[in-house]
């Protein structure tokens, strides 16, 4: 008996369906046949014996009974050892019904007449052809049904039966033969049709979960545009009313402190939109998988003191053994880290957040169990799988935007699957939150590989103030944003030349007289930001470079580190820009 395949397979749903069409209940057929049975018993109790005629027909009703009212029962759900126990039993019951059918080349063979042999040799076979498709579907079973019918006389011919009746035997041989054949093609083309059928049917459930999956979606990505449409409106109309209040007082003299806190509105309004629009950005490049990953041994320890610094006033505190190293892409774990410490660190009022690393073995294997666990509010347990949602804020009803986006965490769960680590969470409301995961360990042999230094920012010693008619070349094809820049170069009293292609300031600058360089990267015509600063540095190796752009990347940002040039992320921050120009004026 084949063995079925495992669960899940084609083999072994095709074997689970061809058992249950072999057992189904065939009551008009069953009748049909038992009606033709009592037909021959009565034909040969009238030539032959009534005696044996009556023990053959009681042999019939007997498993017809079994067969009509005591159905085989098949387990539900199939199992491969339920499979085979089932099959097991379905050709034990199909043997004995063939059986006492096949009983009647015994019972009803009468060695003195020749013609009683023939007829009975002929009935036998013509049940021989009924059995082989109306028995069951299963091979074996069917084989064992047809020897089983037409063994007894096949045997009692060679042994009584007349020459004649010898010849018949055997045909009878050679038909069952014939019948196993036809028996086992049939049931390969039986088994192929269920196999399309199965087939079909998986393709219609693939195509209609693709779109119930396609509509959920499309129903998140929906759900996840209105929250950002809701989220952005609020800065940008924040900004829009502060400009008009701003404007209203200077047009009436309103007095400084009042301006100033106008300014100070503004600026956080606009940190707000910055915030939000890296963390879309940051959530789209995700998705779109365009940053791909560069596993690397990875020091914990340095990463985590670094992230402990940038949190600020201390309440960061690091808890990890100098030799961590960990094999992991460098940049998505940093982000996964500074998100978990910033969510921290935004919802724990008092108190500090550890950051905890602790050694384990899974599968024989050494790896990193890395916790960041805070005092804070906490998070209820029925809401702790929807903290990772787009835009949920457990602890935060009113949507206070000092409080974030509510897509730090929704970050960590989209780099977390790229990555292959689960991001646990225990937590109770008042009592903090524990985020953990862990890492697989770095062989002992593997090479810590270290990110190339950002171009360091002006020292401390530099005097504050830049010097008057700094030139500054200012390459920007969007009017607003070149307008933007010269009106606050000016206004630190530096000299700007603001041209809208890399051909236009090529063309037109004098690049011998400039001291720094803002170029962005998305420019119109052949060259881009980046092609202009590689002429720019050969024309110039002294000038201080600034790339500038929305959409600056980790490959620009190495970039920007080898050549010895700046990133700056728009909207340039000031304080970013005037770090750039004092650096420039350093040097010069």
């Amino acid at each position: 008996m084949a063995v079925p395949a495992a669960p899940g397979g084609d083999g072994f749903a095709i074997q689970c369906e061809v058992l249950r069409l072999s057992v189904r209940p065939i009551g008009p057929v069953l009748l049909v046949q038992y009606l033709l049975n009592c037909g021959v018993a009565a034909l040969f109790a009238w030539q032959y014996s009534l005696s044996r005629a009556l023990v053959w027909i009681a042999l019939v009703t007997l498993v017809t009974a079994m067969r009509g009212f005591f159905p085989q029962r098949l387990p539900d759900p199939f199992t491969p050892e339920s499979l085979r126990a089932a099959q097991r039993t379905h050709t034990l019951r199909t043997g004995i019904w063939e059986l006492a059918h096949g009983l009647a080349g015994v019972l009803l063979f009468n060695p003195e007449r020749v013609d009683q042999q023939l007829l009975l040799g002929l009935i036998l076979m013509g049940m021989t052809l009924s059995s082989a498709f109306s028995v069951s579907f299963y091979t074996p079973a069917t084989q064992l049904a047809i020897t089983l019918l037409l063994a007894p006389v096949v045997l009692t011919g060679l042994w009584l039966g007349a020459p004649m009746m010898v010849a018949v035997v055997v045909i009878g041989i050679g038909l069952i033969a014939m019948m196993w054949k036809l028996v086992a093609e049939r049931s390969r083309q039986l088994e192929e049709n269920i196999g399309l059928r199965l087939n079909e049917r998986t393709l219609r459930e693939q195509a209609l979960a693709g779109l119930r999956a396609s509509e959920q979606a499309q129903a998140e990505r929906l759900r996840f545009f209105s929250a950002a449409n809701h989220d952005l409106r609020q800065p940008v109309m924040a900004i829009g009313l502060q400009a008009e209040v701003l404007r209203q007082q200077l047009q009436s003299g309103a007095d400084m402190p009042a301006v100033q806190y106008t300014v100070a509105s503004l600026a956080r309004a606009q940190q707000a939109l910055e915030g939000l629009t890296n963390q879309l950005l940051e959530i789209g490049r995700i998705e779109a998988a365009v940053d791909p990953l560069r596993p690397v041994a990875v020091a914990l320890a340095p990463l985590l003191q670094e992230l402990a610094r940038q949190a600020g006033d201390g309440r960061v505190m690091v808890r990890c053994p100098a030799d961590t190293v960990v094999w992991s892409d460098a940049v998505s774990l940093r982000r996964v880290l500074a998100n978990l410490v910033d969510n921290a660190v935004k919802f724990t009022p008092r108190g500090r957040v550890l950051l905890a690393v602790r050694a384990r073995r899974r599968s024989g294997k050494r790896a990193w169990r890395v916790e960041v666990r805070d005092s804070g509010i906490g998070i209820a347990a029925d809401s702790q799988e929807r903290v990772f949602n787009d835009f949920e804020q457990i602890g935060n009803v009113e949507r206070n935007l000092q409080h974030g986006h509510g897509l730090g965490l929704a970050i960590v769960r989209r780099l977390a699957a790229q990555l292959g680590i689960e991001v646990g969470l225990r937590s109770a409301p008042g009592r903090g939150s524990v985020f953990s995961f862990e890492l697989p360990a770095a062989s002992g042999d593997a090479v810590v590989v270290t990110q190339p230094s950002p171009v360091p920012h002006v020292s401390v010693d530099t005097p504050p103030t830049l010097r008057p008619g700094l030139a500054v070349l200012v390459v920007e094809d969007n009017a607003v944003v070149a307008d933007s820049l010269s009106a606050l170069l000016r206004q630190w009293e530096a000299s700007p030349r603001v041209y809208a292609s890399a051909a236009e300031a090529l063309a037109l600058a004098d690049l011998h007289a400039l001291d720094a360089a803002l170029c962005d990267i998305r420019l119109p015509g052949a060259l881009d930001g980046i092609a202009l600063a590689e002429k720019l540095q050969r024309q110039k190796p002294s000038l201080t470079i600034a790339l500038i752009s929305a959409d600056i990347n980790e490959a620009t940002q190495r970039l920007a580190a080898e050549r010895g040039w700046h990133a700056l992320r728009k909207p340039v921050q000031p304080d970013e820009l005037r770090g750039v120009l004092l650096r420039a004026q350093q040097q010069g």
